[in-house]
């Protein structure tokens, strides 16, 4: 455990939250003031921690527009802590600071920054000269298409807006996937394969995606709603951009019937758990359901700035498909279509062909512990600052807080990271070993043909010979082999 240096004082983002006593989410990057010593860096899992020699100081540790400008020169972009500390600074203050410095990059970053997370407009001309400035250093974050501001002259390229915004930092975990250039590694493997190979093995991978996808909500579909989910996969590249009466359709689809709504749930749903008789543990507490309307607007908005950009496909899909399972805007299907946009934007990006799937399911499914982790990543945080809710002993739960904020700015580095890792190994083993098994398979039937067609064993009756050669593709060869498809999920694959 990260032991702050002694003499050392928080400074920037740092200072704000113990200021105001702040219940905002941790920063990625904290800093210090050291009153003596080197400029030092110190790392713990996620968390950055940054020390600072004294001459970085600001000149008033009182006035929370300097540490805002430490902050963002130094630590990046927190739009919920910047939100939730300009409750304390009134409009004359930031004027007064804009005034001061009116050709200042941080300066214009935070005139901006207030009037749109305050809805507040400042008493302040428009900015008439200078070079425009971007509000996310592109080095650091994944951006989006900028869009000018003529007022502030800021080019804002966020992953979405003021009012919900989605953030991933290029860590050098991020920067070596991208690099390793997945998509291009997938072309090389289908090279090695016939078409009718690669054809074969996405009859079986569309049904171990849906039939995994399922599983770890811990359900078993009939076949005609698998097929239904099976049919959504494969004509996910053909739907147009996500609209409220798309998601509620896409509900539809793959949920029972009897729990199928028409529009956002208008309930408090959670995650929990029955410890023993008497307790119920709550893992998960999802936006109050008069929040929904306002999260979900934010997400199609952020949803098209993503997908406008140039962010990469994986990235794209981590932070669009995990956003909408924490926003959980239905009553039931949440986990499956989160899994279903995933490869909807895989689609859309271009980084998977057409007619073709990678299980990730599968993966998360065989990994649920490191699939779990990553919720939690989100969860358990935002669990200990939702504390002011009640649960009745019929399980109705009711929050009484603001919580809104919480879902608003999600960082969403951490789940970006895990997607890659997960797609990297769908690749290298879901997909790559069913190529693989269906090479093996035919070679071994050509084989058995062989040993049919030799003289000695001329014997063989008509019936037995017609049997080999009825071999299904989806027919493991031994009980080993995909045994987690059942298997009245074999005629599926077929069709």
């Amino acid at each position: 455990m990260f032991i702050l240096p002694e003499q050392c004082k928080p400074v920037g983002y740092k200072a704000l939250v113990d200021k105001y006593q702040l219940q905002t989410f941790s920063h990625f990057r904290w800093s210090y003031i050291a009153l003596r010593g080197e400029r030092r860096t110190y790392k713990e899992n996620d968390q950055e921690y940054h020390i600072y020699r004294k001459s970085y100081d600001v000149k008033n540790k009182n006035d929370d527009l300097l540490q805002i400008e430490f902050a963002l020169k130094y630590d990046g972009v927190s739009l919920e802590i910047l939100k939730a500390v300009f409750q304390y600074v009134s409009t004359i203050e930031v004027e007064n600071f804009v005034r001061a410095y009116p050709t200042g990059k941080y300066a214009r970053c935070i005139w901006f920054l207030f009037e749109k997370l305050t809805k507040q407009k400042l008493q302040l001309p428009d900015v008439s000269s200078g070079a425009y400035c971007d509000l996310l250093d592109n080095k650091a974050y994944f951006t989006a298409k900028p869009i000018n501001s003529r007022r502030h002259r800021i080019r804002d390229n966020l992953l979405g807006n003021t009012d919900f915004c989605l953030m991933v930092r290029k860590t050098d975990c991020l920067q070596r996937y991208e690099n390793a250039n997945l998509a291009s590694v997938v072309e090389n493997v289908i090279k090695k394969y016939d078409p009718s190979i690669i054809s074969r093995a996405m009859r079986f991978l569309y049904t171990k995606e849906t039939m995994s996808s399922y599983e770890i909500e811990r359900e078993r579909p009939d076949q005609k709603r698998a097929m239904r989910f099976i049919g959504l996969l494969k004509e996910a590249e053909h739907l147009p951009s996500l609209s409220k009466e798309q998601l509620i359709d896409l509900q539809k689809a793959i949920v029972d019937p009897r729990f199928a709504l028409n529009d956002y749930r208008d309930s408090q749903n959670y995650v929990g758990e029955l410890p023993n008789l008497y307790t119920q543990k709550v893992h998960y507490i999802s936006p109050k359901p008069e929040d929904i309307e306002f999260l979900m607007n934010g997400f199609f908005y952020a949803f098209d700035r993503i997908l406008e950009s140039e962010v990469s496909a994986i990235v794209a899909a981590a932070a669009i498909s995990f956003a909408f399972v924490f926003i959980h805007p239905f009553d039931d299907g949440n986990g499956r279509i989160h899994r279903f946009l995933i490869h909807y934007i895989l689609s859309r990006k271009g980084f998977t062909l057409k007619g073709m799937i990678f299980p990730v399911s599968a993966v998360m499914l065989n990994d649920r512990a490191a699939y779990d982790a990553i919720l939690e990543s989100f969860s358990l945080p935002l669990m200990s600052r939702i504390t002011d809710f009640t649960l009745s002993t019929e399980g109705s739960l009711q929050v009484h807080q603001e919580s809104r904020s919480y879902y608003q700015y999600v960082d969403m580095t951490l789940i970006a990271e895990y997607l890659y890792s997960c797609i990297k190994q769908t690749i290298e083993t879901e997909f790559t070993l069913e190529l693989e098994y269906l090479v093996t398979y035919d070679r071994l039937k050509m084989l058995i043909q062989d040993i049919v067609d030799m003289p000695a064993y001329s014997n063989l009756s008509d019936h037995r010979f017609q049997s080999y050669r009825s071999l299904s593709d989806d027919i493991p060869m031994t009980p080993k082999f995909r045994s987690d498809v059942t298997s009245d999920a074999f005629p599926m694959a077929n069709s």
